[in-house]
């Protein structure tokens, strides 16, 4: 979790993208598209019990758009 290098390496040897993995990536059209399918999606715990949250603050600054839009979405 939060190791990008190793991330994106599994990823090009056909790792399947889960929505986590979108977070810390900063794959923000990802998440809300997920968020928007399934209702709720965002407060899924991910592997290891860590929140989805957890994961795009662990992205850096490449994230910082995804974690926004997740804190906002909490608010709610």
């Amino acid at each position: 979790m939060g190791n990008k290098p190793i991330a994106l390496f599994l990823l090009e040897k056909g790792a399947r993208m889960d929505l986590f993995c979108a977070a810390m990536l900063g794959k923000l059209d990802v998440v809300k598209a997920a968020v928007a399918a399934f209702p709720g999606a965002h407060k899924v715990k991910g592997p290891h019990g860590i929140p989805l949250l957890a994961h795009a603050k662990r992205g850096g600054p490449e994230a910082e758009a995804v974690v926004r839009f997740l804190e906002e979405i909490e608010k709610t």
